[in-house]
């Protein structure tokens, strides 16, 4: 077993894009009837060893995040990904979980930590996770991006 870690990402929140025959169409929010939402996508978060900083040993690709209003004062936050298990190994969030934070400018609204599911050495997976968060409409609207700290991971390196 060895310790990873990722790099922070950021990404601006906006409208889930509309559909076009170019691009793979918005995995989150799963219903968007259900209400309004905010749309962030990430291309990559990688998991580096943290005994060699340019070995990648897993990922996580297209990391969708929607934060979606269901009803008076009820928010859901959503996220999709693919797991990329073609690098060097087989991943865990066991060490740590994968922390979102939900930001208005420089202030965080609401933080959700997302123990995703193991990535397989040797496969591409889908993702997927949801949880009720708690805001005021006041912060829903004022939600602009959404910001992943560094986090910790295991992995079992895989080579053949």
């Amino acid at each position: 077993m060895i310790a990873c870690r990722s790099v922070p990402q950021m990404c601006l929140l906006g409208p889930v894009p509309p559909r076009t025959p170019g691009r793979s169409d918005a995995q989150v929010p799963s219903d968007a009837a259900l209400g309004v939402s905010r749309y962030a996508r990430i291309s990559y978060v990688y998991f580096y060893s943290e005994d060699e900083p340019d070995d990648v040993a897993f990922g996580l690709l297209d990391v969708e995040i929607a934060v979606q209003r269901r009803g008076r004062n009820e928010f859901a936050l959503e996220i999709y990904c693919i797991g990329d298990g073609y690098q060097s190994g087989h991943g865990s969030s066991a060490a740590a979980p994968l922390t979102v934070e939900l930001k208005a400018g420089s202030r965080t609204v609401a933080t959700v930590r997302w123990n995703y599911p193991d990535v397989l050495n040797g496969h591409m997976d889908p993702l997927t996770f949801t949880t009720s968060i708690t805001l005021s409409e006041a912060d829903f609207q004022a939600l602009d991006h959404v910001y992943l700290p560094s986090a910790r991971a295991e992995a079992v390196i895989c080579l053949e």
